[in-house]
């Protein structure tokens, strides 16, 4: 079973408080309600996944897969997923995954699968969209939705400053239009994600504690974000452990292996550390006292 990251948790909230926001945002304008659409496609593992239903009824689904860490697969992923969503719900299926931070970036990764198992016989042609969201202006996105304003730490920073100085003045226009649009539970989600977001690109959790304790001095003060920083402590404290816990694996994996079979090569390396899985994770290191080379290894686990 995957382990939800808090990045997965948080992007399914945001798209909770706002579903016709992240529809207009990353996939098209549209007057027709839209739902966020509770799908159980026990199937496929991939928690990051949410699911839009548009019109009433239905009459288009808009799939969203926010994407923090790269992953070797992630492109058979969105083609399962979408298919099956075709199959349950009979309606057009737009496929989109999200990029969350540059190392989401994956070569298989092009928005495409295609194949022919027999030339001129039948084939796949699959496409998907891709959205780097660090491509999208930090500016557009302070400027937009509620929903999707605490995606404005990730957003491209203009240029010429430095890293934490360009966040924290995303930070500051963010909080301001928090304390004049927003309030109470909403105002909390709102600020919480958006502290859990910029671990993506402050890897030290005391920076963007103090990143956050930079914000006007109303919301500083108040009880309820010295709330807010704490329970992004713990949650950043949670994803810091997971992911040690996958760095640990990836570094047996490749120990163990390489007494085996010898050093991997760079793309078996690469392909080994695109799983962050930590199921599969083990399930690969056990694995390794049965087969006899690293080809044998990763196709039995893309099996």
């Amino acid at each position: 079973m995957r382990v939800p990251k808090p990045f997965d948790a948080t992007i399914k909230d945001l798209a909770a408080l706002g579903p016709a926001d992240f529809v207009a945002r990353f996939g098209r304008p549209t007057t027709l309600p839209v739902q966020l659409l509770n799908v159980d496609l026990s199937t496929v593992t991939t928690a990051a996944d949410v699911v839009f239903g548009i019109g009433e009824p239905l009459a288009e689904i808009f799939h969203l897969d926010a994407q923090a860490s790269a992953s070797a697969t992630k492109h058979l992923d969105v083609l399962a997923y979408n298919a099956l969503l075709h199959r349950a719900y009979r309606v057009p299926v737009h496929s989109t995954v999200l990029l969350l931070h540059q190392q989401a970036r994956h070569p298989n990764l092009s928005g495409r699968v295609q194949y022919a198992a027999r030339h001129g016989r039948g084939k796949m042609d699959f496409g998907f969209e891709l959205i780097p969201l660090w491509e999208i202006p930090a500016d557009d996105l302070l400027d937009g939705a509620l929903a999707t304003l605490p995606l404005a730490v990730l957003g491209r920073l203009p240029d010429p400053l430095r890293l934490t100085d360009a966040l924290a003045a995303v930070v500051k226009r963010l909080a301001e239009r928090l304390q004049q649009e927003a309030a109470g539970e909403q105002a909390k989600r709102l600020l919480t994600a958006a502290y859990i977001l910029t671990g993506l690109r402050l890897p030290n959790q005391e920076d963007i504690s103090q990143l956050f304790r930079g914000v006007s001095i109303a919301m500083r003060e108040s009880v309820t974000y010295q709330a807010i920083l704490e329970e992004g402590k713990a949650e950043g404290r949670v994803e810091g452990r997971v992911e040690g816990r996958v760095e640990e694996l990836h570094r047996t994996i490749l120990r163990l292996g390489r007494e085996r079979f010898g050093e991997a090569d760079e793309t078996t390396r690469q392909n080994i550390e695109a799983i962050t899985d930590i199921d599969t994770l083990e399930e690969l290191s056990l694995r390794l006292l049965k087969v006899s080379s690293w080809a044998e290894l990763l196709t039995r686990e893309s099996a």
